[in-house]
Formats: structure tokens, C-alpha cells, sequence
């Protein structure tokens, strides 16, 4: 089979889906021996900026982008968010699911053209297993490792400048390795401060990627809680004439619930 770039990804992909089903199963054999299964999921809004250039079709400049969480606000079409935790004795398991639709200006691309205007249609899936790696009384510390789907769907549109006006567009989906931490430690009868820290890519998708979020959280009931926090994430994916090299940072607030 001739060796691309895709197959690469594909056989990457694959290496560390098997090592997630083996860890998920463990999983498994630990639950039907308990039976225990605790659940977790939380709702979250994430006021992100995005900033980093963004290209799509030959031809076409990549556009620099830099848009605050009020320009994207201004133009966001549609967001959902959510993360949700699942465990049994000290196995687990973790997902994330995103789903950003907006639209973003660049600055001057003088003189060729005057500007671009960016529409980014994001979708990024996480599924982890998660291992107890301590815990106490007051605190518990998770190393986990799985995959993070990502599709990005950019549309441009370019201002006329010397050169005169043209849009174009393009998408790209890959499959990232993830690996990482996430732990919670109490800080009074009522509050906590919970985080992750995450890597990945490792040239198999993206050449690389990190997501590290930390906050503060405090207990309403036994089973209901709030978080308000800070979250940055950044990727760089280069496909052929496709770029995606962002980054992603801002306020993180959600619920978290448990059953």
C-alpha cells in the first residue's frame, strides 16, 4: 500500500483507538464487577477568542485571524458545549463534545485585496478512558488517554483590492491522540478548584495541540454544581492547501450535574 499522508493518519488513528477499547474494556470488566457506574455531565459556555491564520483552496492567502469573544458574539450563528465523566471504582471514562458556527474578520491584505471575511464552521468530539492515578478525602487525580475528532469547515470571502473580489471554500476532518490529566481538590465545605491539562496531535492529525483548562467550582447540592474558570486550546493542522493553525482562549462557565 503506498505510504500518504493519510494512511499514516489512518494507521495512527486506529494505534490509539485500540489502546483506548482495551483500557475502555478494563472498564467494562470492572463495572459488571461492581456495578457502580457514577455519572457526571455538565453543560458549559465558553467565551473564547480566536486568533491564528486559516487558509482553505490554492490561490487563496491565508487570513490572519484575530476576533475577540465580543466581534464573535457579534457574529455567532449557533454554540453547544458539553463534557460529561463517567465512573467505577477507579476506572472511567470522559467526553467533550463542541460545536462552534461563526464568523470572523482579518485585518488588511492590502494591496491584493482589501480583506477577508471568515465564517468557521467547528465540530470537536473527545472520548477518553480515565484511570484513578490518586485520590483522598480531598482530592482525585485522573491521567487519561483517547482521541479528539475534529471537522472544520471554513468559508472566505475576499474584499476586492488591486486584485478583485473572490470567495472560496473548503473542509478538513482529522483524528487527534489525546493524552492528559484532570484532577479536583476541595477548598472549603462548598468549593473546589477542578482542571486538565491535555496534548496531543503528535503529527498523526495535527501536528500538535493542547487544551488546559482550570477554575473554581462550588457546591449547590450533593449532586449540582457550578464552575467558572479559564480555558485555552490551540491546534495546528496543515493539509495540503488547508491550515488551521488557531488558538482559542477565554472564560469557561457551566453546571455540572450528577446522577
Amino acid at each position: 500500500m503506498k505510504d500518504t499522508g493519510e494512511t499514516r493518519i489512518i494507521v495512527s488513528a486506529l494505534k490509539c483507538l485500540g489502546g483506548t477499547l482495551i483500557a475502555l474494556g478494563a472498564a467494562t470488566q470492572v463495572a459488571q464487577a461492581q456495578d457502580n457506574w457514577e455519572w457526571r455531565v455538565a453543560p458549559y459556555l465558553w467565551a473564547t477568542s480566536l486568533q491564528g491564520r486559516v487558509a482553505t483552496v490554492p490561490g487563496v492567502p491565508p487570513a490572519d485571524v484575530d476576533a475577540s469573544f465580543s466581534d464573535i458574539l457579534d457574529n455567532l450563528d449557533f454554540a453547544g458545549m458539553v463534557v460529561g465523566h463517567g465512573r467505577n471504582g477507579r476506572w472511567g471514562i470522559t467526553g467533550d463534545l463542541q460545536y462552534v458556527k461563526l464568523t470572523a474578520e482579518s485585518g488588511s491584505l492590502a494591496p491584493t485585496f482589501g480583506k477577508a471575511v471568515v465564517k468557521i464552521e467547528n465540530t470537536i468530539v473527545s472520548l477518553m478512558a480515565d484511570y484513578e492515578l490518586a485520590q483522598a478525602p480531598n482530592y482525585e487525580v485522573w491521567v487519561s488517554g483517547g482521541l479528539r475528532y475534529w471537522r472544520v469547515k471554513n468559508d472566505i470571502s475576499l474584499t476586492p483590492g488591486t486584485a478583485p473580489g473572490r470567495t472560496a471554500n473548503g473542509a478538513d476532518s482529522w483524528v487527534d491522540p489525546i493524552i492528559g490529566v484532570r484532577g479536583r481538590r476541595e477548598i472549603g465545605e462548598r468549593s473546589f478548584v477542578t482542571g486538565w491539562a491535555y496534548v496531543g496531535g503528535f503529527g498523526a492529525g495535527s501536528e500538535n495541540m493542547a487544551d488546559v483548562f482550570g477554575g473554581v467550582g462550588y457546591q449547590f447540592t450533593p449532586t449540582t454544581a457550578g464552575v467558572l474558570g479559564y480555558r485555552w486550546m490551540t491546534v495546528d493542522r496543515q493539509n495540503g492547501s488547508f491550515l488551521y493553525d488557531a488558538t482559542q482562549q477565554g472564560v469557561l462557565a457551566g453546571l455540572s450535574f450528577q446522577f
